[in-house]
């Protein structure tokens, strides 16, 4: 009989030091997750930081280098003739400047940001010049390449707010 209540008391013992072990594990990983959680949000900032800057080293190039301002004036005005590179400068700008709103985009898109990302199509459609690159290269990049059929959408409702006329067929 010894023997019988020595094995019950070994065994309640060991289910119980199972159950705090297990119990152990468990809080260690809600407390690894919270972790995660927090290190997830941080890296989503630093992503967002990071892209903020960009567009702003982006705007910056514009002001600066006077080759590039003279040709985004000129292109984006579309009131006088450009030269081959004045063109490719302005393109090239332009296209830098939809693939960092398509990064920003792809950071994640809700209800309250996407007044951000009219806004931000706003500001790259403000010209006639910019409005014609749109039509011709931004609306493929955005749709074509990326695959992004909402932010077509959203670029077709600036581009008629702007235009005063829907995108053509």
């Amino acid at each position: 009989m010894d023997t019988e209540l020595t094995v019950a008391i070994a065994q309640i013992a060991t289910g119980i030091a199972t159950l705090v072990v297990a119990l152990f594990l468990a809080a260690q990983l809600l407390i690894q997750r919270r972790q995660l959680d927090i290190a997830h949000q941080d890296s989503v900032r630093e992503l967002g930081f990071a892209a903020r800057s960009r567009k702003e080293e982006l705007t910056l190039a514009r002001l600066t280098n006077e080759t590039l301002l003279d040709a985004w004036i000129k292109v984006g005005s579309d009131s006088e003739p450009a030269n081959n590179k004045e063109i490719h400068q302005f393109m090239n700008y332009m296209r830098l400047s939809y693939i960092q709103m398509i990064n920003e985009w792809n950071l994640g898109v809700n209800e309250n940001n996407v007044q951000y990302f009219k806004g931000t199509l706003g500001i790259l459609m403000g010209t006639r010049g910019e409005r014609k690159y749109y039509l011709t290269n931004g609306r493929i990049i955005v749709g074509t390449v990326f695959g992004l059929s909402d932010l077509v959408s959203l670029g077709d409702t600036v581009y008629e707010e702007l235009e005063g006329s829907p995108v053509p067929a």
